[in-house]
């Protein structure tokens, strides 16, 4: 995702508008954390004003608290976080400097006016595309994946041979962790219906556009090999440039989207088998029982989440009234996650 100019609350919008914020409090925490290295990354200038870039994750961790609090039928109006708790909660954050004033009430009046919702449910959507295919195909409603486009596109069995125009025309249907090629079955007036006839999952794939004297819009896709080489999975030809520049950014988001959670998932997977604990950042107090979130002198260690925050200088649990356990309580009643790609939902136009 791209966010690139926004305010931090603007991109955490933007972010909880495709993926659900909520879950087992590792989830939670690594979901924020990917979203807090990514604005960093897309935000070079902005996070200079900070004199930790560990201050953007505090602050969007603050922002989903702050949103969970105002907006739970959980907490009782009279209990709900005021203005001037918000900004209480985060003295002292940004190694021992406070965040500006004006930057917080701003945050706080825009949540205040918006709430940060996770888009329709994508399930649904999902459930009527694989509806109208047939053939043996694999199980694609799943819970944690999501159509994010899909296009006209040729398949090209010989790319450095011609062929006929209009030939080998495919349907091509790309979800957020898996691209899926079919070929029109039987079109009727109000309803088309799709031929399966392969798919290939995101992890490791890589994108190749070329050209020659044959198909001025080439696409080339490619995956890991494990002799080493990279193995061609299938080369199409777009009908047009923008059709092959809006695919292809489509599927390179996606691709570093199901990329990103499949590290996240080796390395937590790897502190599970170790017995290794995340360290505690320097200046808090790596003996708590609880493990939770402690913000001591400015600075944040975060070995896992839980419901409490036991620092009187940072963010506090008590303060955040309506923080971790609604979200975790909420999440057990919610849908389960994939191991290789994110709890997503995304708005799409889909004529079937």
């Amino acid at each position: 995702m791209d966010f690139s100019g926004m305010d931090l609350d603007d991109a955490l919008r933007k972010f909880q508008a495709q993926i659900k914020v909520q879950g087992e409090a590792q989830k939670v925490e690594r979901l924020i954390e990917a979203f807090s290295q990514r604005y960093c990354v897309s935000n070079p200038v902005l996070i200079r004003q900070f004199q930790n870039p560990d201050t953007i994750f505090i602050l969007a961790f603050a922002i989903i608290l702050l949103n969970t609090d105002m907006y739970s039928p959980n907490v009782k109006p009279e209990r709900k976080m005021k203005l001037e708790d918000f900004i209480k909660n985060l003295r002292g954050v940004d190694n021992g400097q406070d965040i500006p004033r004006d930057l917080l009430v701003g945050i706080y009046h825009r949540i205040e006016k918006w709430e940060l919702r996770t888009n329709d449910d994508h399930v649904s959507q999902v459930q009527a595309v694989e509806r109208v295919f047939v053939g043996k195909k694999p199980v694609l409603s799943l819970s944690h994946r999501r159509l994010v486009c899909c296009c006209q596109l040729y398949e090209v069995p010989e790319p450095n041979k011609n062929q006929r125009t209009g030939v080998h025309q495919r349907e091509v249907f790309l979800f957020n962790d898996l691209l899926v090629v079919t070929k029109i079955f039987q079109k009727k007036k109000t309803s088309v219906t799709y031929s399966f006839r392969q798919s290939f999952p995101l992890v490791e794939m890589q994108v190749h556009m070329f050209q020659n004297q044959y198909y001025p819009h080439g696409i080339r896709l490619t995956s890991a090999n494990p002799g080493g080489e990279r193995k061609v999975l299938i080369v199409f030809n777009a009908p047009r440039e923008q059709d092959r520049t809006r695919f292809t950014s489509d599927l390179r988001e996606s691709i570093a989207e199901v990329q990103e959670m499949e590290k996240y998932r080796v390395e937590s997977e790897l502190e599970k088998q170790k017995g290794v604990m995340r360290p505690v950042a320097a200046g808090s107090d790596g003996g708590s029982p609880s493990g939770g979130v402690k913000a001591v002198n400015g600075t944040l260690g975060r070995p896992s989440l839980d419901d409490s925050y036991a620092s009187a200088d940072g963010l506090k649990r008590t303060a955040l009234s309506s923080s971790l356990r609604d979200l975790s309580e909420t999440g057990k009643r919610g849908r389960r996650t994939s191991v290789g790609s994110l709890d997503s939902t995304m708005e799409v136009s889909l004529h079937l």
